[in-house]
């Protein structure tokens, strides 16, 4: 679809960056802005990003506006167009879904993107996030409009701020009418990374950091080893041995950490078998990783 669309600066993967003007990716680390590097899921392509420009993400959006055609050439049929901004699905409104995005809204996903309704009118959005980057393609079809927000910092309202105040403006309602809120929810959104504080009296952890030594096993994310770091713990995932550190927290809850500035600290625990070893151990985020077993 970029090819007759004319995107000639946009893909699906990193490689596809391949001149000079292109912006960094930054976030705030330890109260600093800082440039960070990029987040690379080349392996699942489309399916986890993109990379473009506005001027070419301005096409695109003049396409779906216009069902499917660009430049007097049918891209994709009308009937393709509805299908995906048809709604598939019903979402709970998260923390995230900033103003106008409301209980009163509602939240919907199409075929990659998300859908409300506001003072009348069906919104077709679609957002991101990645390390240093944060997004918001936003279309009224009924208006023929839209925006998009390529914002290169993380965890900033930014995009969220400008889609509202676009949104208000062309609808006739006050542009200004949300943005004390957002930026509200702006240093709420800038706490989201922040590690918990330290317990004020953390408890032991009564079994030993040997004990779960080992290799464990996830059915979506695969292997991941756990090893000794002197008198600590490191997490090696993947054929890349991708690391993460571990650290103990309290009462045998450990945080688990891995590299880049979108990351926080993973609650994680472990089910200690009757041999005294760990059987498996689970965090918030990648969910059960069960003990491989050792043939003997």
């Amino acid at each position: 679809m970029f090819l007759p669309l004319g995107m000639k600066r946009s893909g699906t993967v990193v490689k596809d960056l391949k001149d000079n003007n292109l912006s960094a990716a930054h976030a705030l680390i330890d109260g600093k802005m800082q440039v960070v590097e990029p987040s690379i899921l080349d392996m699942t392509g489309a399916a986890s990003s993109g990379t473009s420009t506005a001027s070419d993400m301005a096409k695109l959006i003049l396409m779906l506006l216009n069902k499917g055609s660009y430049g007097g050439k049918s891209i994709l049929k009308a009937e393709t167009v509805a299908e995906i901004f048809k709604r598939s699905m019903v979402s709970k409104i998260e923390f995230s879904d900033l103003p106008p995005i409301s209980e009163t809204t509602g939240f919907y996903y199409g075929l990659g993107v998300d859908s409300y309704d506001y003072v009348g009118h069906h919104i077709i959005e679609k957002g991101g996030a990645l390390a240093g980057v944060r997004t918001v393609m936003t279309l009224v079809p009924d208006k023929n409009a839209g925006i998009v927000i390529l914002a290169n910092l993380n965890l900033t309202a930014f995009p969220e701020a400008v889609r509202a105040y676009y949104l208000n403006q062309l609808l006739g309602i006050d542009p200004e009418a949300e943005q004390k809120e957002i930026l509200a929810r702006n240093v709420q959104l800038k706490q989201l990374l922040a590690p918990p504080p330290a317990p004020a009296n953390p408890g032991k952890f009564n079994g030993t950091l040997q004990s779960l030594v080992g290799i464990y096993e996830n059915d979506y994310y695969g292997r991941c080893e756990i090893l000794p770091d002197g008198d600590a713990l490191k997490v090696q995932c993947g054929p890349a041995k991708y690391p993460a550190t571990l650290k103990h927290w309290s009462n045998g809850a450990f945080l688990m950490l891995f590299p880049g500035a979108t990351q926080a600290p993973a609650s994680t625990t472990f089910a200690i078998g009757e041999d005294g070893k760990a059987d498996s151990f689970a965090t918030e985020a990648l969910g059960i990783f069960k003990r491989v077993k050792e043939k003997k």
